[in-house]
């Protein structure tokens, strides 16, 4: 679900061929300007914040094959940076519908739909080297006020779903900090469930099994449900705790180490040498199916379970997708502790924010006793606002 705090920008076409982006906060985040005389932007690898702006402007750019005009951006925002709260993919969005708005003559979604917008986000956040999923920018695109959303991928659906009237969401902040686009953490945990699918693709003899590149793939190619996957993996992968090594998984797929590279692997993650499949394979389906499971608990109205699933998949992202950390744990305790109904954390993990769910009989009983950053229920996405001269 959305959350009320938001990135703001505000953009005008200018007559130069510069595109400068200035922030609020002008002594964190230096302004820059970028040349549009000289060869465009086409990606980093140790991204810094005004990068995050680029994704989306090379994102509009390239969908609507337009040469580049000359932009002052001016940004700010509310939403804590490096917090597990989608600060950056935020920036990417806001950066994709100001920079549509300048290059189409002011119109939108007259050019692009919503859901098609969330997918060209979500694309065009790899060209800061990690490689991300969708979710951020698919909620942030089309959130509506009051609901949450339940999101599927390959290809991108959307359902609305309500949330019972007396949950309510606490998002507190560990004090540890981490930028998923400086470390190779995030794409690490990626090429170990790509490795995972690829390798039971190739024991179930699946021709193409270098195109299964995630482990929904594989579940549809044996079209079985997560539940089911998990049962799998358990029973034809080594157990939890025993990783593969690189020398394994070349004679298991019978390739080469370049090939390895190739196929699987990313930029910043050729160095490994040890691969934790199973934990990760596990983890993934179980999280999945506690997916519907939270669903079907919300349209039920039942806050207990929806809290035994949150305490549930921590647990999980703790010990077998092993993202979370101390603090993060130290957090998630403190919520159960202080009356939560569950808790986990949010965003990529490694640091950031986790978020409780309260009942809302109880809110000032929780608060009391814990650091809360914000309260929050279920915000509208992106909006857009045309300033008359």
């Amino acid at each position: 679900m959305a959350i009320k705090d938001s990135t703001y920008v505000l953009a005008a076409p200018t007559n130069t061929h510069t595109v400068s982006i200035m922030n609020r906060d002008s002594f964190s985040y230096p302004t820059t300007h970028f040349d549009l005389n000289k060869p465009l932007w086409d990606g980093v690898s140790n991204p810094k914040w005004f990068d995050y702006y680029m994704c989306g402007w090379k994102g509009i750019i390239d969908y609507l094959q337009v040469p580049p005009l000359g932009m002052d951006i001016f940004v700010a925002g509310s939403v804590p940076p490096s917090a597990g709260l989608s600060s950056s993919s935020s920036v990417v969005c806001a950066a994709a519908l100001a920079t549509l708005a300048v290059h189409a003559g002011g119109k939108t979604f007259e050019v692009i739909s919503k859901d098609q917008l969330a997918e060209l986000c979500a694309k065009a956040e790899h060209y800061i080297g990690v490689e991300g999923g969708g979710m951020d920018q698919a909620i942030e695109t089309l959130a509506e006020a009051g609901c949450a959303m339940r999101i599927d991928f390959k290809p991108l659906g959307f359902q609305k779903v309500n949330l019972p009237e007396n949950a309510l969401f606490a998002v507190l902040h560990s004090n540890a900090l981490m930028n998923k686009g400086a470390s190779s953490h995030y794409n690490e945990r990626v090429v170990e469930c790509r490795l995972a699918a690829q390798l039971m693709a190739k024991k179930h003899e699946i021709t193409d099994w270098r195109g299964v590149r995630t482990l929904r793939q594989l579940a549809t190619h044996l079209e079985l449900e997560p539940r089911e996957m998990e049962d799998v993996i358990k029973k034809e992968m080594k157990p939890v705790n025993d990783p593969y090594t690189r020398q394994e998984l070349v004679k298991l797929l019978q390739i080469t180490d370049a090939q390895l590279n190739e196929h699987s692997l990313n930029q910043n993650t050729i160095h490994l040498q040890t691969f934790y499949l199973t934990a990760r394979a596990s983890h993934v389906y179980s999280e999945a199916a506690r997916v519907h499971e939270f669903q079907h608990a919300c349209e039920s109205g039942n806050l207990k379970l929806m809290g035994q699933l949150m305490k549930a998949s921590h647990e999980s992202l703790r010990d077998l997708y092993e993202c979370s950390c101390a603090e993060l744990d130290d957090v998630v305790s403190k919520c159960e502790a202080a009356g939560a109904l569950g808790a986990r954390l949010t965003g990529a993990g490694w640091g950031g924010c986790a978020v409780a769910l309260v009942d809302k009989r109880k809110k000032k009983e929780v608060e009391e006793k814990l650091d809360v950053l914000f309260w929050s229920e279920p915000s509208a996405g992106l909006e857009i606002t045309f300033l008359k001269k």
